[in-house]
């Protein structure tokens, strides 16, 4: 057994091992060589000294990955932020020797070498996983929020000391023929008698968004709207608009080339919580992706999050189920 830092003539071999396990062991899309490079390799976080390969005489049969934030969002630090875990992987037939506990440590002595005090599986990974929703050839995910808990990956870091923090639900919604429930067209009207519009934003009407990711103490949706509103030609994104101010998003809105209907966020302010915004808001945005073409949604949340209610309401179904895990070094 050899275990070294991942080199460019190792990446088809471990593209291949990656691809051995798609849509059997594991629900993540399949890697080229050139997609494997651009997901890893490029991207501005990866550090080459967190990726190692497994070699068994001349047989590639492991590899794994970690790596940490080189960015930081306000309030983030190298010292407050953890070491992330992307994958280990081991090909089946090479298993209950020990090499996946083998590669794991590397990775972990890498973190530890670099001063990082928690090691994490979570949807903050820079790194992001697609995935393809079960029952369906190309619904596709942008990011696996944790490890999938039907995966042999759940157990292996149970094994290596890590503890579930929480369970994260993946929901799926077909789009094909979406419409508008009645009934949430009528609390529409009842809102808008309140003065409280649901409609896209409008720079030169609308102002509040710091405010609401404030209140909503949300940097990551602050960053996301920044970014797409900074862009030549930013995607909608529906506000709750009330007296001029802003009290609720949903988007940015754009279609992605499997046909997803993307957004990275939905929040309404705490002050206008309980009155079924979130609901008509959530059905706007999805009735907003079926007017642009888009064939399917799909998003996660925490198992226990009130919030699924309103996903449920709209017609999304549960798909699959990961857990958040860490471990502290």
């Amino acid at each position: 057994m050899e275990i070294r830092n991942l080199q460019d003539r190792d990446i088809d071999g471990v593209v291949e091992l990656w691809n051995e396990s798609c849509g059997t062991e594991m629900p993540y899309k399949p890697f080229t060589r050139e997609s494997f490079k651009e997901k890893f390799l490029k991207n501005p976080h990866y550090q080459p000294e967190g990726s190692f390969v497994l070699y068994e005489r001349d047989t590639l049969v492991g590899f794994a990955n970690g790596l940490y934030k080189r960015g930081f969002l306000p309030g983030e630090t190298h010292e407050n932020t953890p070491g992330y875990l992307t994958f280990v992987l081991v090909a089946k037939d090479h298993r209950g020797k020990g090499y996946g506990t083998a590669l794991y440590k590397r990775v972990e002595d890498f973190f530890r070498n670099s001063d990082k005090k928690q090691i994490q599986v979570i949807f903050f990974n820079p790194i992001n996983l697609e995935w393809i929703v079960p029952g369906t050839e190309d619904h596709d995910h942008p990011n696996a929020p944790g490890v999938d808990m039907d995966g042999p990956g759940y157990k292996f870091l149970q094994q290596q000391g890590f503890v579930q923090r929480t369970c994260e639900v993946s929901f799926h919604l077909d789009l094909s023929g979406y419409e508008l429930p009645e009934k949430l067209m009528e609390r529409e009207k009842q809102l808008q008698k309140k003065g409280i519009v649901i409609e896209y934003y409008d720079s030169a009407r609308h102002d509040g968004f710091d405010q609401l990711f404030d209140n909503l103490k949300h940097e990551y949706w602050r960053k996301d709207i920044k970014d797409n509103l900074s862009l030549e030609k930013p995607h909608p994104i529906l506000i709750v608009n009330h007296q001029g101010k802003i009290r609720g998003f949903a988007g940015p809105i754009a279609v992605q080339p499997s046909g997803r209907g993307w957004f990275a966020g939905i929040g309404i302010d705490p002050g206008y919580e309980g009155q079924g915004i979130g609901t008509v808001l959530f059905s706007r945005l999805m009735k907003s992706f079926s007017d642009r073409g888009a064939r399917f949604s799909t998003l996660f949340t925490g198992e226990e999050n009130p919030a699924r209610r309103i996903y449920e309401r709209t017609g999304f179904k549960p798909v699959k189920k990961w857990a958040v895990m860490g471990k502290e070094l």
